[in-house]
């Protein structure tokens, strides 16, 4: 079935943005069956979120171009995009009104919502009030900064000098979308909100995410636990030395970290193999043990057998 589904999926049609994909938007097998390959595709032969909105702005996207570009084109997490969902969820088109609401959502890491009902002009004006704040935000502040205010904002506190839209989310929802957006060169501001968090389950989680992308384990802790780990944690695990995994000859070690590592580690190790030229499969630092993460590794590794030492 999958392998059916991606199959159809790779044929485009007249545009850029055209995919048989969006036949099953909204519903529960689009979420469950479709979205997961439509994205990979999406990630695998689309433009970027630039020329994505340069697409859009353009106009002449016929409605079922429309509704893919905003479905598909949330997988970047890029806020570049934002406008487009910001014009598309007062739409005259009520299907191009759900796509906005359900592609905005995603965009931002956050839980999906159900548009199957449609979505009502009172929701869609509410909902591009946010996008408004939102897209205020963004030009000052990243979007995980966004989300690590969230997560603060829970327990009373924030980061330093927030001005800005604060996401009124529990702290699960907000975690999983730190994790969706978070990346090497966010260490720093990881840090910071781990330092400025007193909530003992927010803080573990923001360490784990710190491990996923230092490729470190941080067990024996502190003297003076009861402060923040703080910067010692970047310095420590970033003074390693030694291959460039960046480059195109370090995607060897990046298999090796899949196949060997701690489970932690294979959400970066999942994004690394990606820029080597394989599949997008999404692999969770927080929850890596699940059958969908285990499965995405098999996979991976299947993909990239001929460098592993057995392949």
């Amino acid at each position: 079935m999958a392998v059916t589904i991606l199959l159809m999926l790779s044929l485009l049609g007249g545009s850029a943005v055209s995919s048989e994909a969006i036949r099953w938007f909204p519903g529960d097998y689009f979420n469950s069956y479709v979205k997961a390959g439509f994205q990979a595709e999406v990630m695998k032969s689309w433009p970027g979120p630039s020329q994505l909105m340069r697409t859009w702005n353009a106009g002449g996207l016929q409605e079922p171009d429309r509704v893919s570009l905003l479905l598909g084109g949330a997988i970047f997490h890029d806020p570049v995009l934002l406008p487009a969902y910001h014009e598309a969820v007062t739409s005259s088109s009520p299907r191009v009104r759900q796509a906005a609401v359900y592609g905005y959502r995603d965009l931002l890491g956050d839980s999906l919502p159900d548009v199957n009902g449609g979505i009502s002009d009172g929701d869609a004006a509410l909902l591009g009030e946010e996008m408004d704040w939102m897209m205020r935000t963004i030009v000052r502040r990243s979007l995980l900064e966004v989300w690590l205010q969230a997560v603060l904002a829970h327990e009373g506190r924030g980061l330093p000098e927030w001005r800005g839209v604060t996401l009124q989310r529990q702290p699960e929802v907000a975690l999983r979308a730190i994790e969706k957006v978070a990346a090497v060169e966010d260490l720093e501001i990881l840090l910071e909100a781990y330092d400025i968090s007193g909530d003992f389950g927010t803080r573990v989680n923001l360490l784990k995410l710190v491990e996923a992308l230092t490729l470190s384990r941080f067990i024996v802790m502190p003297e003076g636990s009861g402060e923040g780990w703080g910067r010692q944690v970047y310095v420590n695990a970033m003074g390693v030395t030694g291959v460039d995994t960046r480059s195109e000859e370090g995607c060897q070690v990046w298999v090796n970290v899949l196949e060997r590592g701690d489970s932690r580690w294979w959400m970066l190790a999942s994004r690394r193999l990606y820029a080597c030229g394989g599949p997008w499969l999404e692999i969770s630092a927080l929850y890596p043990n699940g059958p969908r993460d285990q499965e995405r590794r098999t996979r991976l590794l299947a993909w990239f057998k001929p460098l592993r030492p057995n392949g």
